[in-house]
């Protein structure tokens, strides 16, 4: 097992996650806390690499922290309030698991020619950090037009997503947390840190945040021709003439593209990551009708080791119909779950209608709901 400045970060990993199977106070956070650690597992044989373990310096550290944390909850009477702690380190978490592709870089370039170290600087540089940009508040009003252009707006969340345009930059799209809600903090960071190490062609691309003023967004590609579900469901003016509907070649092109994208969060990306929200409105499209996956805001990071792992059912209550039985009623959430959305996605695409559907019940004589799944799947045994 690799190490880190002297010490065996295997051993401590598994330490962190046998005491926490014994804490005597604040369990949930524990085994919290020890999920988020597993995640390191993975990537840990690439700490060999000398380059690695300069680029991870102070993990050990960060390790030895959480280790002691746990610890102190074997004794009864520990302060849960004491655990506030854990949130300290969790960002240190986030931080390390965010420049995990850079070390697999450092890997792949030592191997190919022997002499990475300039190129793996370059790329500390440019994707290492948890965001490209800082924006202040000043900039983003200003890039806004004083939020002006509303593209998207989250009944629920009460988040809304802006247009923008940065000085000598690109057009952008701002998701502006709502302060008042409850977790906002820890949503924001937890989608940045998710977000940011992200480099596919069709996942929307992290441009930058802000932090400022009490304010909390997230700066992303923009993408002009809106989502795939306005186009299949009229909400787009340019619905009419659009190739989603114009196309079935163009339809089943963005099909492949979003599953390719949901493979690199399930097989390559570093950590792995479980979506947790696949839906036709997740799947915006660019000026050249390219699909990206967007909506990391109920993403998880995999845990080493685990054929699923526990969410908070909310997260499944707004998936609004794409989201799986299993995942609705347990509270579990899996890679399988993924797929299923995407299967609905599919469904969606080839009946063009909504993921739930509106349909008369003889027996009750009214109007009742039914997901796609179960008003579609008669027709499709019937063939």
């Amino acid at each position: 097992m690799a190490q880190a400045v002297g010490l065996d970060v295997g051993g401590l990993i598994s330490m962190i996650g046998q005491a926490a199977r014994t804490a005597r106070q604040n369990t949930k956070d524990c085994e919290h806390l020890a999920c988020r650690v597993s995640m390191l597992a993975e990537p840990v044989p690439c700490l060999q690499d000398p380059e690695a373990r300069r680029v991870l310096a102070g993990l050990d550290g960060t390790l030895l922290e959480a280790h002691s944390l746990v610890m102190s909850c074997q004794r009864k009477g520990f302060a849960s309030q004491l655990f506030s702690a854990s949130r300290d380190i969790d960002r240190k978490i986030d931080t390390y698991l965010s420049i995990i592709p850079v070390i697999s870089y450092i890997g792949i370039a030592r191997r190919l020619d022997g002499n990475p170290s300039s190129r793996s600087q370059s790329l500390l540089d440019v994707s290492g950090r948890a965001e490209d940009r800082e924006f202040t508040l000043a900039e983003i009003a200003v890039a806004t037009n004083n939020f002006a252009v509303i593209l998207s707006d989250d009944a629920d969340s009460g988040t809304k997503v802006y247009k923008g345009k940065p000085y000598n930059g690109p057009e952008v799209a701002v998701k502006r947390l709502n302060r008042g809600r409850r977790g906002a903090e820890d949503a924001f960071f937890k989608e940045q840190h998710i977000l940011s190490p992200l480099r596919h062609d069709h996942i929307v691309r992290l441009l930058g945040t802000c932090a400022d003023d009490d304010e909390r967004m997230l700066v992303t590609q923009y993408m002009p021709n809106g989502s795939l579900y306005d186009h299949l469901h009229g909400r787009s003016q340019l619905s009419s003439s659009s190739p989603m509907t114009a196309s079935w070649k163009t339809r089943v092109q963005v099909l492949l593209c979003a599953a390719r994208a949901v493979e690199h969060l399930h097989r390559h990306a570093m950590p792995l990551i479980i979506h947790g929200n696949i839906a036709s409105s997740n799947i915006l499209l660019d000026a050249a009708w390219e699909p990206c996956l967007s909506g990391f805001g109920t993403s998880v990071w995999r845990a080493a080791g685990e054929t699923s792992q526990a969410v908070e059912v909310a997260g499944a209550a707004s998936c609004g119909g794409y989201a799986d039985l299993e995942y609705y009623s347990t509270g579990h959430i899996k890679p399988a779950s993924d797929v299923y959305g995407l299967g609905m996605v599919m469904l969606e695409v080839l009946t063009g209608q909504p993921p739930v559907v509106s349909v008369w019940d003889e027996a009750k004589q009214d109007v009742v709901a039914k997901t796609l799944v179960s008003f579609a799947l008669p027709t499709i045994q019937a063939r």
